[in-house]
């Protein structure tokens, strides 16, 4: 009859449903993946900036002593007032909010442990690490409190700062930034760079003429056969005897030429 759907015409519009069903399902559940992972992303990213902006004003501390009379956190905390800035407690600028020690202290422990600092301010960070250079005579040594993922950045970059090193620069780490002394100048080096940073020095110092004595760039090796006449002459073919007719005056001119050459020789020779 005619109008009337057969089964196999139902089931086909079904399974056809069923599939446009499925797709749907899928892309909802891809839509839903992809949210997760983002807003997983974003978690991760918020907690590390939360994490860097708490340390921001935090120093760790390498080679303070451990003795009986830094055994507390209040003790070490003065200490470190006086050492990081020169005051004490007393005159009433603080700086140091807290300080401890990293780690349990071992019996066969060679080294001092590291001691967190906690400053009231990044800018009491900043005066600290200007006396850095006063404190490694005492085998005292200062860095930034970073978070494990600005670590383990710093540790990917182990192979550029001991390349750098090897070659005789300064390499030091800021932050997550490797840095290095080129002359009187401070310069990045990136990851993976050091090598290249390297060979630029080499071809730069292959480039750069070298000096004579006295700091004065060698005169070229042609000036004196220049001045010199009877080169001039060798040169284009013709003999200083051939240039006059009388032999005792040719003879003459000769030697004049070439008292001239040795004169010329001799102060090359003392340049």
């Amino acid at each position: 009859m005619a109008g009337r759907t057969t089964p196999e015409q139902t089931v086909a519009v079904l399974v056809s449903e069923v599939q446009r069903l499925k797709g749907e399902v899928s892309q909802a559940r891809a839509f839903g993946e992809r949210t997760y992972d983002q807003l997983q992303q974003e978690k991760q990213s918020n907690t590390e900036q939360l994490e860097r902006l708490h340390r921001h004003s935090n120093l760790i501390v390498f080679g303070v002593p451990e003795s009986a009379a830094l055994q507390t956190p209040a003790a070490l905390a003065r200490h470190l007032q006086g050492l990081l800035f020169q005051t004490t407690t007393a005159s009433g600028l603080t700086q140091v909010r807290s300080a401890f020690r990293l780690g349990k202290w071992k019996q066969d422990q060679s080294k001092p442990r590291a001691v967190l600092v906690e400053l009231l301010s990044v800018a009491a960070k900043h005066t600290a690490f200007q006396a850095s250079s006063k404190l490694r005579a005492d085998s005292i040594h200062l860095d930034e409190d970073l978070t494990p993922q600005q670590m383990k950045q710093r540790r990917s970059m182990s192979v550029d700062f001991q390349c750098l090193k090897a070659r005789g620069y300064k390499p030091f780490f800021r932050g997550v930034k490797l840095r290095f002394r080129d002359g009187a100048v401070i310069r990045t080096c990136a990851k993976d760079e050091a090598n290249k940073v390297v060979a630029a020095a080499a071809q730069a110092a292959r480039a750069t003429p070298p000096l004579a004595r006295h700091g004065r760039p060698p005169r070229p090796c042609t000036a004196s056969v220049a001045m010199d006449p009877s080169a001039v002459l060798h040169r284009a073919g013709v003999s200083i005897l051939d240039q006059f007719d009388d032999a005792a005056v040719a003879q003459a001119a000769q030697a004049i030429a070439d008292d001239f050459a040795a004169h010329m020789a001799a102060s090359d020779e003392d340049v």
